[in-house]
């Protein structure tokens, strides 16, 4: 590239390249059970100098939330309709309507068990 010219790395775009994921559009959270992705092919907070400081607290956080969530019940859609993806910046898509999900308790388990 010549001197002065800027770039932008596109995690959008890397996270949806099907040599790295194989039907990157399908929502298949599987797919990370044990295996890694390659160094560089999965950068949810950034990486570098540029990463994110809160990046591996959010994800405990996150991790601790669903568990959490998951002995209470099971996680579902709130609505059979597909909420779409909205988009802040380049990189930066989200659940257009939030990401709405309804816990249906399971049999046999009592919510104050997951505390």
């Amino acid at each position: 590239m010549p001197a002065g010219t800027s770039a932008v790395a596109s995690p959008w775009d890397l996270h949806r390249n099907p040599d790295l994921y194989p039907d990157p559009e399908e929502f298949r959270p599987e797919r990370f059970l044990g295996n890694r992705p390659p160094r560089g092919a999965w950068l949810p907070f950034g990486t570098g100098t540029h990463a994110c400081i809160g990046g591996q607290l959010a994800f405990l956080q996150v991790t601790v939330l669903v568990y959490r969530l998951i002995r209470r019940g099971q996680l579902l859609p709130a609505t059979r309709q597909d909420e779409g993806i909205g988009h802040r910046a380049s990189t930066e898509p989200y659940p257009s309507q939030g990401c709405r999900v309804a816990l249906r308790p399971v049999r046999g388990r009592h919510p104050q068990g997951a505390r």
